[in-house]
């Protein structure tokens, strides 16, 4: 991280979501010390952890829609702002590169802080050991999050080679020039951070019952997913089971999903019963993207940059309920729109939204894949796993499954929240698009066992302002 960057943020990051107890010193005045210095400040800024996961750079609108544009899932349709087309004709520079560099790392170096105070022996008249754990657990589970989300968008796959250059894991928020750490490394953080959290988070979070906060399950599906990513397959198996089992937590019926304004859950603004963690994007957070909002930029009459591609839509079978959950204007005959963020409760212009970060449907097909990969659980087959998924969404079971069944399943079911993209990278599949209206790179080819370099694409740069202005942070090879 920049230097610059760090030193403001080690005196005013904390102060997101945090005004009604910055009563006693102007806000441009108060340190972190006076902030951080009773259980209430400690509380209030834990929960300003959260606020920049509905950052535009983030699952506010960026790095969702990166994913499934330059995934083949999305496209450019006539509806265009100029917003994605580097993403999508896979032309980003250091100059033009994913913004959730500074998003994360401001929330890595806020969780930093909170952590340095908790574990540096804080305590308070009246403030329990459970209360204390319970922000400590907020805090590892974001920043595992942080960081696994760092290493997808920057870093070649875990699968690719551990040795890789990995992102600078920074554990205390503090000037200085931090050299990036491996792949392995990164994920290792990550995995511990999560470890450390199941052991302190409850199973329901006294914030809010909105699925928008850290739990315990919540931390355990991310372990699965992340595990999935490392092809842990045991591990990943034995974490999906673990949520899979959860009381409360139950798949989406058919007529679950579809749009708020028919009872379903796309738009809801509620958790739904298969959502285990998602992100909030009311426009009352500090951190909301307003007009380049997610469900503003997926949206035909907003600035609709974010098509929906016939590659995606030709995947769905008759009868499928999710091949409904795409719109075709009256003005576009043939384009086509996801429904996934109708705006919550249809407020216009469409810039509220929930997106879903972790759901038990794909817990499901974690398992089917992890098993199909050799992972054992008593009494589960990959087959039954991957069935449960279709006959939820108004299809007949199938007879069989493989890999690349389970693959399809995942670009149909979780299209357009942030994943195809990585699940590529992670199992090294070349992009490949029919549906497709640029001039050049329609695909993208994925060698197995090649370099970072043969692979840079996979990679998004690191952007040049960091670059500039940490000398010991270098840039991935091919930019």
């Amino acid at each position: 991280m920049k230097t610059k960057y760090l030193l403001l943020i080690s005196f005013a990051v904390l102060f997101t979501a945090c005004e009604d107890f910055l009563v006693k010193e102007p806000r441009l005045s108060q340190s972190n010390e006076m902030t951080l210095s009773t259980y209430k400040g400690l509380d209030n800024a834990t929960g300003g952890v959260y606020s920049q996961l509905c950052a535009y750079g983030w699952y506010g609108s960026q790095f969702v829609i990166t994913a499934d544009m330059k995934g083949g899932n999305a496209k450019r349709g006539s509806v265009i702002s100029g917003r994605y087309t580097d993403e999508y004709l896979w032309n980003n520079t250091p100059s033009s590169t994913s913004g959730l560099w500074a998003t994360a790392y401001s929330t890595i170096a806020k969780a930093n802080n909170i952590l340095a105070v908790i574990d540096g022996g804080f305590t308070e008249t009246g403030v329990e050991q459970a209360d204390l754990d319970l922000l400590k657990g907020e805090c590892l589970f974001m920043r595992g999050l942080s960081y696994f989300d760092l290493a997808r968008m920057y870093c070649q796959p875990y699968s690719a080679g551990t040795e890789n250059m990995g992102v600078p894991v920074v554990l205390v928020t503090e000037n200085g020039y931090p050299a990036r750490n491996t792949v392995g490394e990164t994920y290792d953080r990550v995995v511990t951070d999560l470890e450390d959290a199941i052991e302190l988070l409850p199973a329901t979070n006294p914030r809010g019952d909105d699925a928008a906060y850290a739990t315990k399950v919540a931390a355990q599906a991310l372990l699965a997913k992340v595990n999935l990513y490392m092809e842990n397959w045991q591990d990943a198996a034995n974490y999906a089971t673990t949520v899979i089992g959860t009381t409360g937590l139950s798949l989406f019926s058919a007529a679950d999903y579809t749009t708020w304004d028919k009872d379903g859950y796309w738009g809801s603004g509620g958790p739904g019963a298969e959502i285990i963690f998602q992100v909030d994007g009311s426009e009352g957070n500090s951190s909301h993207p307003w007009w380049d909002a997610i469900s503003y930029m997926m949206d035909p009459a907003g600035y609709g940059d974010c098509a929906a591609s016939l590659d995606i839509l030709n995947l769905y079978e008759d009868g499928d309920v999710r091949k409904d959950l795409f719109l075709e204007p009256a003005d576009y005959p043939g384009e086509f729109w996801s429904l996934k963020y109708p705006g919550r409760l249809g407020k216009t212009p469409h810039r509220e939204f929930n997106v879903p970060v972790l759901r038990l449907a794909e817990m499901y097909l974690i398992r089917s894949e992890a098993v199909l990969n050799g992972a054992t659980v008593s009494g589960v087959t990959a087959l039954a796993d991957y069935n449960a998924i279709r006959t939820h969404r108004g299809l007949t079971a199938a007879t069989g499954v493989s890999k690349n069944d389970i693959y399809a399943e995942r670009r149909r079911e979780l299209c357009f929240e942030g994943n195809e993209l990585f699940d590529l990278a992670r199992t090294q599949r070349s992009l490949v698009r029919v549906d497709y209206t640029g001039l050049s790179n329609r695909d993208i080819t994925f060698t197995p066992g090649g370099t970072a370099l043969v692979n840079f694409q996979w990679a998004m740069p690191i952007p040049q302002s960091e670059i500039d202005a940490n000398v010991n942070c270098e840039q991935n090879p091919g930019y």
